[in-house]
């Protein structure tokens, strides 16, 4: 049954009219979230070739890279997690200008990623441009919700959300052929952290063109100042959603530690499995390149399968089963054929995770009908965000286990956290035929006098 249309009415604002500003929007909000997969990627490739030059002029052995590479992911996580901040922002004054500000301070941690001259220098700037595209995933995730008519909303939730896959496969493909053609081996990584602002400036230009979603402007055009940071945090965890933010705080830790620690140590294993299989002096990167690739694509493509799923078993039951597709990947994927040093069946386990990896989606599509206009970003910030934190957090503790164990059988371990967040999503509550909330003539959670 197709969700209704909302009718105008003198507390709400036409939800099935789509315009020139709502592709902009899409648009913006779209490579806004392809930066981030572009970047996480780009990063990976140029991580030793930078850290090479940072250390020793930083009086730091060499022998220390791979403590050190660890460190500046955890950095750059870390201001991915801070960027929550900008969800109540958004709130108050804007989605788009605030995702104009994410992405000016993006470009800015990128363009001195390049710059840097010691780890200090490069340390901060991974922590300023994560900041900057920590935002990306909420900011859009919302304004895609609120300017798209309900019959189409879902359809374009999993559109946006393919998007950080899509930057991924754009910079695994392009990243080593720059390096290995382009640019001299002494100063390549410097100038694929500069190349990294040339999407940045063409997102800017997109969002120049982008209005304000039609129901945040309106609303806050007879709300004034009520809608503001404070009031935003508050209804997040007054008394009505109290219970869903925490639980979808805890769901979310799975999610984020099977893309920390799963898809995003597929490289690392990839290249240990090379040289074991095929000889230490083999080059592993396209190797790399297509495993993540696999990934991505799988991903990609089931981000766009979610609505229907969405729409014929509901927001729980799509994201339980991804779940599962990721609990099967770890175990088989990590668990099995790592361990067993078979590249040709890792490889195509990496379909598993693949498929897994579109769980985000659903709370691109979810979360935003979850919250009133007034709280909509806090709370998608809040829920990815302090989810970022404790996922990272299990990372190092598999990372660990990797010291004691072998990285397959670490990484395996990580499908717990998937079984105990199935557990937690079977409590929290969904209504399937929901609609976004789009009145705009009252608050939720009136402010105190």
């Amino acid at each position: 049954m197709l969700i209704h249309s909302i009718i105008m009415t003198e507390n709400s604002i036409p939800s099935d009219k789509m315009d020139a500003s709502a592709k902009h929007v899409f648009w913006a909000s779209y490579f806004g979230w392809l930066l981030d997969g572009y970047d996480t990627t780009i990063y990976a490739f140029v991580l030793v070739a930078s850290l090479t030059f940072l250390l020793p002029n930083s009086g730091i052995s060499k022998s220390l890279l791979a403590s050190y590479g660890l460190d500046y992911f955890a950095i750059f996580l870390v201001g991915w997690g801070t960027a929550f901040l900008f969800g109540p922002v958004a709130d108050k004054i804007g989605r788009m200008r605030t995702l104009g500000i994410a992405i000016l301070i993006y470009a800015l941690g990128t363009f001195f990623s390049g710059l840097s001259y010691n780890v200090l220098e490069f340390g901060i700037a991974r922590f300023v441009a994560g900041f900057g595209l920590g935002a990306e995933w909420f900011i859009g995730g919302t304004g895609v919700s609120e300017v798209f008519p309900e019959k189409t909303r879902a359809i374009w939730a999993g559109r946006f959300h393919s998007a950080w896959y899509a930057g991924f496969i754009v910079a695994a493909v392009t990243t080593p052929l720059l390096l290995e053609y382009a640019f001299p081996e002494s100063y390549g990584w410097r100038a694929i952290f500069f190349i990294g602002i040339i999407p940045a400036a063409i997102l800017a230009y997109i969002r120049l063109r982008a209005k304000e979603p039609e129901v945040w402007k309106k609303k806050k055009e007879i709300q004034g100042n009520k809608m503001n940071i404070t009031n935003s945090f508050k209804l997040l965890f007054s008394k009505n959603y109290r219970k869903t933010t925490i639980l979808l705080v805890l769901v979310m830790v799975p999610v984020i530690t099977g893309l920390y620690g799963g898809t995003l140590d597929a490289p690392t294993a990839i290249k240990n499995l090379v040289a074991s299989s095929l000889g230490a002096t083999v080059n592993a990167t396209w190797w790399v390149v297509l495993g993540g690739s696999i990934i991505s694509i799988f991903t990609l493509v089931f981000c766009l399968v979610m609505p229907y799923l969405v729409k014929r078993f509901g927001r729980k039951y799509t994201l339980g089963v991804y779940m599962i597709f990721m609990i099967v990947g770890l175990l088989a994927a990590f668990g099995f054929a790592y361990n067993q040093h078979n590249l040709y069946l890792f490889l195509p386990l990496l379909m598993l995770l693949g498929i897994g990896g579109a769980d985000f989606s659903v709370f691109s599509l979810w979360v935003p009908e979850i919250y009133p206009t007034e709280a909509r970003a806090g709370g998608f910030a809040v829920i990815t965000a302090l989810g970022r934190y404790a996922g990272a957090g299990l990372v190092f503790v598999i990372a660990a286990l990797a010291a004691v164990t072998t990285l397959g059988t670490a990484l395996a371990y990580g499908s717990i956290a998937f079984v105990i967040g199935i557990v937690l999503l079977v409590f929290v509550k969904e209504d399937r035929n929901k609609q976004l909330d789009r009145t705009i003539s009252k608050m939720e959670l009136e402010p105190e006098s």
